[in-house]
């Protein structure tokens, strides 16, 4: 009996099936975002281009509210995953447009060679630290403080810069964006793999609120990766 127990019993390690099928669920909401967020840039760069740069150029007003906006569907997102998935998974995809009018006015300043670039060297960086994250042992939660900090730091940073302008300030916080996405993407993917190894513990099988939130962290760790890349690399069609 007790043979036939430990047999039976669901393995919760990196090679399980139900581990590699709530990644492959995550990421596949994660590149629908992505997507969504490509098929706003493109279609602001050439139909709203005008209307969106007097929004988040014209103004810090307006970059600060959609920054705002950014952070309540962030919060609600986090709110429904647990009860209603479906619901987060559309806070997901009204998040993604959100992002799609900054990626609309760096499409129109940087050259399609730079984007195609940027988008490339952060798939390479991504899935090398994505990696690292799911395959390694160790737990990286010991970074979880370090990192948060820093992200902080980003954001006040990036805040003070839209009002005492430098672009030395700015090539700097580009570089430690990289860095820090970096990291987190490892991060990320050891904390879900972590998480579905708990829940999965305690016999829970429908993980698509875990899922959803997974996905936005990612897509963010992804985003933000290649924002801060092409920043730092792309040359102007000026």
């Amino acid at each position: 009996m007790n043979n036939f127990n430990s047999n039976t019993r669901r393995d919760v390690t990196g090679r399980d099936a139900g581990m590699q099928a709530f990644f492959q669920k995550m990421y596949s909401y994660m590149s629908i975002a992505l997507l969504v967020t490509g098929l706003t840039g493109y279609i602001v760069q050439n139909f709203f281009l005008q209307q969106v740069v007097h929004l988040l150029a014209g103004s810090a007003f307006g970059f600060i509210l959609i920054m705002a906006l950014e952070f309540i569907i962030v919060f609600m997102m986090r709110s429904a995953s647990a009860q209603n998935p479906a619901r987060a998974f559309g806070l997901l995809m009204a998040f993604s447009v959100i992002q799609g009018l900054t990626l609309g006015l760096l499409l129109a300043v940087y050259t399609t060679a730079s984007v195609i670039i940027a988008f490339v060297s952060t798939a390479a960086v991504f899935a090398s630290m994505a990696a690292y994250g799911y395959l390694t042992k160790r737990s990286l939660n010991s970074l979880g403080s370090i990192l948060f900090g820093a992200l902080i730091g980003l954001i006040i940073a990036s805040l003070a810069n839209i009002f005492f302008v430098s672009n030395t300030l700015s090539l700097i916080i580009s570089a430690v964006s990289v860095i820090v996405f970096a990291i987190y993407t490892a991060y990320d993917n050891n904390r879900l793999k972590d998480l579905y190894v708990q829940m999965a513990g305690e016999g829970q099988t429908d993980m698509t609120g875990l899922a959803v939130n997974g996905a936005l962290m990612l897509y963010l760790d992804f985003i933000n990766m290649f924002y801060a890349l092409i920043r730092l690399t792309g040359d102007s069609r000026q």
